[in-house]
């Protein structure tokens, strides 16, 4: 039985193909013969009920895919399909989890349980990426979510060195704050001001300096490949659209263990494409709603980590086949 696959995503004009996993999946599963189509979120209407907004998807097929090429996708003409007709949905919507990301993904959390949803809501907006590692304190870094200024001011002054604050819902380093024990109660007061009403607060670990940030992207129990991103001169921030560098780095023994316990925890509530930053030995973020770098782990390591993506796809939909 033939596959069919649907990449729900920002408008196209807001995709970057250097970086987009949904653009080089794209072109893997149209080289297998595979029908992919596209949704662009933004284009529907979240306030229709969830039957009648799950049966009405303004989709358009990938007709080809091309990440060098502008447009980047070749797409067909509009045309309306019901969201069972599909037996992989790839999310791809970019946070902030703001409102807009939940009025449109709460309607797929009533998607049939035979449509394996990479990743599936609600976890990808009940829980938050910064604030999950909460949940693996034997291998996090030492991470505090400060609720209210009073909680923010004295997890600040608890540190004994350099602090990181961070909001809890952007993403690609967007708020990214360095403080120290001693920072005035102003500054901290403008950062609560802007981020509120969470923030995260977590030592600043040395080590992004001497090794950088090391993405592993795990799909399942699989581990995809990894890369480290190496700050710019100048900058600690290790996200790629900061200016970072992408560079190879094998993981460590208790990296590994760490991915692995991490899926086990994670996968039974949905959350199957994982992209865990490391800085050092530390985790510090778990990436879940639409984690990228695949382009750059099949660039540093010299593999094609998308190949062994969409066979571990595949033998997804096999099993949910079978068993729905």
């Amino acid at each position: 039985m033939n596959q069919r696959y649907l990449i729900v995503a920002d408008p196209i004009t807001a995709l970057n193909p250097v970086f987009d996993l949904g653009v080089c999946i794209s072109r893997e599963l149209l080289k297998r013969h595979i029908d992919v189509d596209y949704l662009d979120l933004l284009g529907h209407d979240p306030s229709l009920p969830t039957d009648r907004y799950l049966e009405t998807l303004p989709v358009r097929q990938i007709v080809s895919a091309d990440a060098t090429r502008d447009p980047f996708w070749q797409l067909g003409p509009l045309r309306i399909k019901a969201v069972g007709e599909y037996d992989v949905i790839l999310q791809r919507k970019d946070p902030p989890v703001d409102a807009v990301f939940i009025d449109h993904h709460r309607h797929f959390v009533c998607a049939p349980e035979t449509v394996v949803q990479i990743n599936r809501p609600p976890a990808t907006y009940e829980l938050s990426e910064h604030s999950i590692v909460l949940r693996y304190p034997q291998y996090a870094a030492p991470t505090v979510v400060a609720g209210n200024f009073d909680e923010l001011v004295a997890a600040v002054r608890e540190q004994d060195g350099e602090v990181v604050c961070k909001p809890m819902n952007t993403y690609c380093g967007i708020g990214v704050t360095f403080v120290s024990a001693s920072t005035p109660v102003d500054q901290l007061r403008s950062f609560w001001h802007e981020w509120a009403p969470e923030v995260i607060v977590q030592p600043y670990l040395p080590a992004i300096e001497s090794s950088g940030d090391l993405r592993i992207l795990t799909l399942g129990q699989r581990v995809l490949g990894s890369v480290l991103r190496v700050p710019a001169v100048g900058s600690r921030l290790a996200n790629l659209h900061q200016g970072a560098t992408a560079a190879r780095l094998e993981p460590t023994p208790r990296q590994l263990e760490c991915c692995r316990e991490v899926a086990n925890d994670l996968n039974p509530l949905g959350l199957h494409l994982l992209g865990l930053d490391f800085i050092g030995s530390h985790l510090t973020e778990v990436n879940f709603t639409s984690p990228t770098t695949l382009v750059q782990i099949n660039q540093v390591n010299g593999i094609r980590a998308d190949r062994d993506m969409v066979d571990e796809l595949e033998r997804m939909v096999k099993v949910r086949r079978k068993t729905g």
